[in-house]
């Protein structure tokens, strides 16, 4: 009987701790007077939001029920990566698609309005996104001013309708496989009656197709690109940027996730920036103490581009251990580390490279002084690599004692 219960106990132990759920957001409802509708919002809130003092950008994804979970998996990858910053992504499900995500067409024919029903509602859903929904998740979440939007085929057409319209209300447009065989009149007028000052225009939009043969959406995708490159190919003092990516081994259905992923890649692309690693790089930036300068320098206008802080951690790093190969600049790789430190002083990565910096310049306590903060540090954290952060510090250690053996 004791063995019996004491089994019973271990099976429900075993399938409590087996069905601990794994969540990658949360949903809540908004009520928009514009559209006399409640909208269902899936909200993706990046790790460690909760403590941080950042703000973030936000990504509106139309087509959530679709499109949500591999949005969320792409910028959590390509975060990871280092390829894009962190960022909050709200999904809006859909009511009634087609009336939102279309604008109003006279030149619609008749069986095309009884195949699609009510139509003609994208400046309405615009006026959504910009009165009530954008305001409320800046009230209520930690963002920064920079706003991206994906839509995907119809929301693809919303994209552009939105952009000859208003294109300053997003920073960032990731068009997939747009259909453009809806009749528009807006998107058929020449580019620069429609955005008279490229002075003014510094928006990115990325746009892809997939395998679309039908019609005369082909057609119009490549016509709106050539378009977008003739506008900025006659105006060098522009800011906008576009990048077309076909993707005919896509169907219409799977471009959504690469599209979204190679976008988002797209976007944040200027936040890369190329460390010199060569002797000759680094001097033809001045040197090593003016490649520092100028990497800092970097990520200060670019957080400014942006509007939020983007990190200059990496390139300080990567800066520092390029020095540190080069027995002329080895001890300027203190300089790199030490200002990535004074950039970043809650990052244990930050204290855990100034030890290897320390490390390799023969400078064994200095060395286990921030290993040891570096692991305090990450030993308060979920990273399943801690150990590498104590492997450091038993190895400086085990130097340290036969050094002193000696």
């Amino acid at each position: 009987m004791k063995f019996s219960l004491l089994f019973s106990l271990i099976i429900i132990s075993i399938s409590s701790y087996s069905q601990s759920p794994i969540t990658i957001g949360h949903t809540e409802t908004i009520h928009s007077e514009i559209l006399d509708e409640d909208r269902l919002l899936e909200i993706y809130l990046p790790k460690g939001y909760e403590s941080s003092d950042k703000t973030y950008p936000v990504l509106y994804l139309l087509d959530s029920f679709l499109n949500f979970r591999h949005a969320v998996a792409s910028a959590e990858f390509l975060g990871f990566d280092r390829r894009i910053p962190e960022m909050i992504i709200v999904g809006i499900r859909n009511t009634q698609r087609n009336r939102d995500l279309t604008p109003e067409s006279p030149k619609l024919d008749l069986s095309q309005r009884e195949r699609l029903g009510t139509v003609g509602g994208a400046d309405n859903f615009r006026a959504f996104l910009e009165k009530e929904l954008m305001p409320h998740i800046a009230n209520k979440y930690k963002t920064a001013p920079y706003k991206i939007i994906s839509g995907h085929s119809l929301g693809g057409l919303f994209n552009v309708h939105t952009f000859f319209k208003q294109p300053e209300l997003f920073n960032a447009y990731i068009t997939v496989s747009p259909s453009l065989w809806y009749p528009n009149d807006v998107i058929s007028q020449e580019f620069n009656d429609v955005f008279p000052s490229p002075d003014k225009m510094n928006q990115t939009f990325y746009m892809t197709l997939a395998n679309e043969v039908s019609g005369n959406m082909r057609g119009n995708v490549i016509k709106l690109s050539g378009d977008f490159e003739n506008y900025i190919n006659t105006h060098e003092d522009t800011g906008l940027r576009f990048l077309y990516n076909p993707m005919p081994e896509e169907t219409h259905l799977s471009v959504g996730l690469p599209s979204v992923f190679f976008g988002l890649r797209y976007i944040f692309e200027p936040t890369q920036y190329k460390v010199p690693k060569t002797e000759e790089e680094i001097i033809a930036q001045g040197g090593p103490e003016k490649a520092i300068k100028n990497i800092v320098t970097y990520f200060n206008e670019v957080s400014e581009t942006y509007g939020f802080e983007v990190t200059n951690e990496y390139a300080l790093t990567d800066m520092g251990f390029a020095l540190l190969k080069h027995e002329d600049f080895k001890h300027y790789a203190l300089d790199a580390f030490k200002a990535n430190l004074d950039a970043h002083p809650k990052s244990y990565d930050a204290y855990s490279v100034l030890g290897m910096a320390y490390e390799k310049l023969d400078d064994l306590q200095k060395a286990k002084e921030y290993y040891e903060i570096a692991l305090n540090m990450v030993m308060k954290t979920e990273n399943p690599e801690w150990e590498f952060y104590k492997s450091d510090l038993d190895k400086i250690e085990k130097k340290i004692k036969a050094k002193t053996d000696k």
